[in-house]
């Protein structure tokens, strides 16, 4: 294999990147999540068949199945995790990483990132989110049925042996993402991750990235993890200004996410940017939220939403499609808005799932999305 061949549809993500969930859930990157089961060590999941097949896979040139998402965003020019891993900030990385890692199989001993899931504490019940991943949603589904689109699930959290795994094996980590739930408030994820790291010493090498919903600015804890992490990174979602982002993140107050980010902004050693994920409710006004991130002079990414099914973009109806008028600097989100056309089942999923949060929530997706209101009040609104 030669050292400087770096194959077309490379990833480096198996090579770097192992994530990891409750009950051994586990996958090669934040877009392909819980894929596969192992309930045995982080190092036994590293070194599985499903992670050494994916692995052969790349080095093969194949553009494997289970990475649709990637696929599907590159097929549409958005700039999809794959090749955003190979270039971040303006660096290349993906030469250094093939040759020390791959070619030595250096890589197997032990992941260098871990993306943790590591429970489903969170105080908001976002539009698009489950209980599998909020509290507050199951609390919610105790209160009012949401029908087929919601249903219950047991809350729950990492074991103490789960981080201690990680911990006992921290030497050679260089990073570690918080995804949840809501990071921020994840209190065991602190006292047997966050702590322990710092108490072994191990945590001076190893940057730490949250993704926040931002409603959160705990200065005790990042105080704490400023002074001994190598550095942070924070990517805090925001998916809609004013109502609609209330609308979309319930439970959240706009002014306050704002003044979060400002404060997260100025944090040293560290890097912050939004994460905007652009999908049926907000895609309409996508240039206009677009404008106010520019006020503000927040660095942004914006995904393309890609669950549930009937939120993503291609769904809108197609006579409404022509309605959304989008600058050049997004073509390759009109991309995925005509990639397929509308299955109009999922579209009437959607307005059903939007009457049914305006009646157990006491919302109106017709005052909150107007514009978009307006496009498609003939499908199945009025």
């Amino acid at each position: 294999m030669p050292k400087k061949l770096i194959p077309e549809n490379f990833c480096s993500a198996p090579f770097l990147n192992l994530q990891v969930s409750k009950d051994g859930l586990y996958g090669p990157c934040p877009h392909t999540p819980n894929l596969w089961q192992n309930k045995f060590s982080i190092k036994d999941k590293w070194q599985s068949e499903e992670m050494q097949k994916l692995r052969n896979n790349f080095l093969q040139n194949k553009k494997d199945s289970q990475c649709k998402r990637c696929w599907d965003e590159e097929k549409n020019g958005t700039p999809s995790l794959r090749q955003r891993l190979q270039k971040f900030k303006g660096t290349q990385n993906v030469k250094k990483v093939f040759e020390k890692y791959i070619s030595t199989q250096q890589y197997l001993s032990y992941p260098r990132v871990l993306t943790l899931i590591p429970g489903n504490e969170c105080n908001l019940a976002c539009a698009t989110c489950s209980g599998y991943f909020s509290s507050k949603w199951n609390s919610l589904i105790n209160q009012k049925s949401y029908g087929m689109f919601q249903k219950q699930h047991n809350n729950w959290n990492l074991t103490q042996e789960d981080y201690k795994d990680i911990v006992d094996n921290s030497e050679t980590l260089q990073k570690i993402e918080l995804f949840g739930g809501e990071p921020f408030l994840n209190k065991p994820t602190e006292k047997f991750l966050i702590d322990k790291l710092i108490e072994k010493g191990t945590a001076k090498h190893i940057t730490l990235y949250f993704n926040t919903n931002g409603t959160t600015f705990n200065t005790k804890l990042l105080e704490k993890i400023l002074d001994n992490f190598k550095f942070v990174e924070i990517r805090q979602s925001i998916d809609g200004l004013d109502e609609q982002f209330e609308y979309l993140r319930y439970g959240a107050k706009f002014d306050e996410v704002c003044m979060n980010a400002e404060k997260f902004m100025k944090l040293p050693k560290s890097d912050f940017e939004i994460v905007c994920t652009v999908s049926l409710f907000n895609v309409i006004d996508i240039e206009k939220i677009d404008n106010f991130f520019i006020k503000q002079s927040w660095p942004v990414h914006y995904n393309i939403a890609d669950h549930p099914e009937y939120i993503r973009l291609h769904n809108l109806p197609d006579g409404a499609k022509d309605k959304i008028v989008l600058p050049a600097n997004f073509n390759y989100i009109k991309q995925h808005l005509y990639a397929d056309k509308c299955d109009i089942r999922q579209w009437y999923s959607f307005v059903k799932y939007t009457k049914m949060l305006d009646k157990n929530r006491g919302l109106s997706f017709a005052n909150s999305f107007k514009t978009l209101y307006e496009a498609v009040k003939n499908y199945g609104y009025e």
